[in-house]
């Protein structure tokens, strides 16, 4: 019988939207799929995230003919994106491969880019995003250690330390706040550093955010000036308890910024419903019941209500507008909540026509 914490894990990134698998099928271990494809910060890979797997079509629209599937956590190179008939009506956008295309919502755009490690980490640590499709979080800095965590590339943990691996290697004990002993290879980190974090026009404080459920986008306003705009994923509805009720989605009305986290562990709901996501990036909490802002690495599907009640948004305009928003984060210790009278800045939740 599984206990909650491990229920949890398990089925957590599915139930909170996440559409991926948390376990390659066999013969796609992270290290032979990393092998597997080139390296570098110009080399589009995609990871499939749809649980039931994506097929490869000869055209970009449903009709088209199946050349094979790709399963959950398998990996594809990107030749371009092109604009064809959506399998939904929110996204027409596809991938085209080398023999066939594949629906953007369903494949996450993923880096292959290994790193250098440093020769030692700052004394307090420091904050790494993870550079590689995905890496296993092990219990101990060996190859065959138990897996705590699958860590997925654009997720952010706290490195603590430097460790020799079994392997050779130099590896990091890496974590979360829930989770604080994961242990990684050094390699599959970039530091953060300060200056990426750096406030965006922090001298001005009317700044407002409008997010708008019916178009799925969030809009940064300042000084009355649009001056970012982005997709989002919003709370989706759903149906209670009785069947007839609709229950969930995001919650309307204006409210402030009250804390922001560069990297926060996810967990909640129920045995039935619930989810445990670690390093989940760029996080701004505005209401008391959990909704937030934040980056979302576990899906592209976008422009349309998906999350538990989140504002999901890509992980570039999260970071984004988690630098722009007040209040001001800084790199150590990497959180800050503020009470009423220092409330940081609103957000206004409406359905517009």
């Amino acid at each position: 019988m599984l206990s909650r914490r491990r229920f949890l894990k398990t089925t957590g990134l599915a139930l909170a939207g996440a559409s991926l698998a948390r376990y390659a099928r066999p013969g796609t271990p992270a290290a032979l799929a990393q092998g597997q494809f080139p390296t570098g910060p110009d080399v589009r890979l995609g990871r499939v995230a749809w649980p039931w797997g994506v097929d490869v079509l000869t055209r970009p629209r449903p009709d088209g003919a199946v050349v094979r599937t790709v399963m959950p956590d398998e990996l594809v190179e990107l030749r371009r994106e092109v604009v064809g008939l959506g399998i939904m009506p929110h996204n027409h956008v596809w991938y085209e491969l080398d023999d066939g295309y594949m629906y953007s919502s369903h494949v996450v755009p993923t880096a292959n880019w290994p790193q250098t490690p440093p020769a030692a980490l700052p004394t307090l640590g420091a904050w790494g995003e993870v550079m590689v499709p995905y890496v296993e979080g092990r219990a101990g800095p060996d190859p065959n250690a138990e897996t705590k965590y699958r860590m997925y590339s654009s997720a952010i943990f706290r490195l603590y330390e430097m460790v020799p691996g079994t392997d050779g290697r130099t590896w990091y004990r890496a974590g979360t706040e829930v989770t604080p002993f994961m242990y990684a290879p050094a390699d599959v980190f970039r530091l953060l550093t300060a200056e990426e974090i750096a406030p965006i026009t922090p001298e001005i404080s009317d700044k407002a955010l409008v997010v708008d459920l019916s178009r799925q986008t969030i809009t940064a306003v300042e000084a009355g000036a649009e001056v970012y705009r982005a997709q989002i994923a919003s709370g989706a509805q759903f149906f209670g308890e009785d069947g007839r009720t609709l229950q969930g989605g995001t919650g309307l009305g204006q409210k402030p910024i009250w804390q922001k986290r560069i990297s926060r562990q996810m967990q909640g709901g129920t045995l039935e419903a619930g989810w445990d996501i670690p390093g989940v990036p760029w996080v701004g909490y505005f209401a008391g019941n959990g909704e937030a802002l934040h980056a979302a690495y576990w899906h592209n599907d976008f422009g349309r209500p998906k999350s538990r009640g989140c504002i999901n948004m890509r992980p570039a305009d999260a970071k984004w507008l988690f630098r722009w928003t007040l209040p001001v984060v800084t790199y150590e210790p990497g959180d800050i909540t503020v009470d009423w009278d220092h409330r940081g800045t609103m957000i206004d939740v409406r359905v517009e026509a």
